[in-house]
């Protein structure tokens, strides 16, 4: 039987590895080693056996672990060796998983969402707006509950208070909570059931009615065009973000984010990365003429250089979406919006009869096929020319208007 405890804390300190050995290892007894690497490396090491071979199993590194702790470790592993279990499988389980799901709250599950689905794949914006519903409506009231606690009542409870205020609020706090539930279950953290489920289709959080963006008549285009080239209130920052966001058809956010290095004039191509799309494709924008003008006049008149936003609002951030709705509206005299500007895109050129349905809806919705199938076999077209032609043909009748 092998002498126990042949270690102690000043030998394991003082142990080396003599030169020209790749390691040594130093033994306590009972199946434990201290091994010393040549590179300064210091680690513990169980030996276990089975059917007459030995298996090493690591325990972790010196002096992160001391010699007790080792010890106690290795007691331990032993125990399951015995039970059939190998230690390192046991060790990789419980570092994976949640064994004790109620250790696993609602707030430490939101946070693990944040950090590992949506701060790597979402824009500033929408990382600012989860963070924002979570803190004003679910910290104060599940932050503490341990999820699997989380069921149909208590989160019925919760969004019946933020419904009776604001409806729209409460389906997108719905939408988080139920994303929430899918992420910790897809990471296998979380074996309960996601109450977002049992509330589909429940009257008492009923999603409002749709209001659909108010956009600009056919018939005012030229009017308010006439406006915006008269217009002394607001900057030539905004007269010209408001023209080009209105002759491409672009997203507000899409744009407002531009900087002059996205620009290549020699195309006449904005090309807006993944990160600013609302889909996380990057895109190739054609601009046509009269838009490269306004541009390029911008340009000259800020000395715009490659790191600056083309946009520029307060503080050197973009031009924000109240600061062009507002201006907007002002010239229009009603509710008109600047995502209403995509509505009257299609509108028009679709009543051209001159384009694809396809190629128009490849401009605003920066999906350039209705299908999986179809992209794989497209490959990495973008029907950009035939876009150029949309934009410019769009472009040349609110001219004329």
């Amino acid at each position: 039987m092998a002498k126990q405890n042949l270690l102690n804390n000043l030998t394991v300190k003082n142990a080396t590895c003599p030169k020209g050995k790749l390691h040594k290892d130093f033994s306590d007894g009972g199946n434990l080693l201290h091994r010393r690497y040549a590179d300064g490396r210091k680690a513990w090491i169980v030996r276990l056996y089975k059917d007459g071979k030995g298996y090493a199993r690591g325990v972790g590194s010196y002096p992160t672990v001391s010699l007790a702790e080792a010890r106690q470790s290795r007691d331990l592993y032993k125990k399951l060796w015995e039970q059939g279990i190998d230690p390192m499988i046991a060790k990789l389980k419980d570092k994976n998983s949640i064994t004790n799901q109620t250790d696993l709250t609602f707030d430490k599950a939101y946070n693990i969402y944040l950090t590992k689905k949506v701060v790597p794949n979402l824009s500033d914006k929408t990382i600012k707006r989860t963070k924002e519903f979570y803190e004003k409506y679910l910290k104060a009231s599940l932050g503490k509950l341990p999820l699997i606690d989380v069921n149909d009542e208590i989160l019925l409870s919760v969004l019946e208070k933020v419904h009776s205020k604001a409806p729209s609020s409460a389906m997108k706090v719905k939408s988080l909570v139920n994303q929430i539930f899918i992420h910790m279950k897809e990471k296998r953290m979380f074996k309960g059931a996601n109450p977002t489920l049992e509330l589909k289709g429940n009257s008492l959080i009923a999603p409002p009615k749709t209001n659909h963006f108010s956009h600009l008549a056919e018939h005012r285009v030229g009017e308010f065009l006439n406006a915006l080239d008269k217009d002394r209130k607001s900057s030539l920052i905004i007269q010209t973000f408001l023209y080009v966001v209105m002759v491409t058809g672009l997203r507000t956010g899409s744009l407002a984010n531009a900087k002059w290095s996205w620009l290549d004039s020699k195309t006449n191509t904005l090309h807006i990365p993944s990160l600013h799309m609302k889909g996380r494709v990057s895109f190739r924008c054609p601009l046509p003429t009269q838009a490269i003008v306004k541009l390029n006049a911008l340009k000259t008149f800020l000395n715009g250089k490659s790191k600056d936003y083309i946009f520029e609002g307060n503080k050197g951030k973009p031009i924000s979406d109240a600061t062009a709705r507002l201006c907007l509206q002002r010239l229009t005299g009603d509710k008109t919006t600047v995502h209403g500007f995509r509505t009257l895109f299609n509108i028009v050129v679709s009543k051209m009869n001159k384009f694809e349905i396809e190629k128009i809806e490849s401009q605003l919705t920066h999906a350039f096929t209705s299908t999986d199938i179809r992209k794989v076999y497209m490959g990495k077209e973008d029907y950009l020319e035939d876009r150029r032609k949309i934009v410019q043909a769009y472009e040349d009748w609110c001219d004329k208007q």
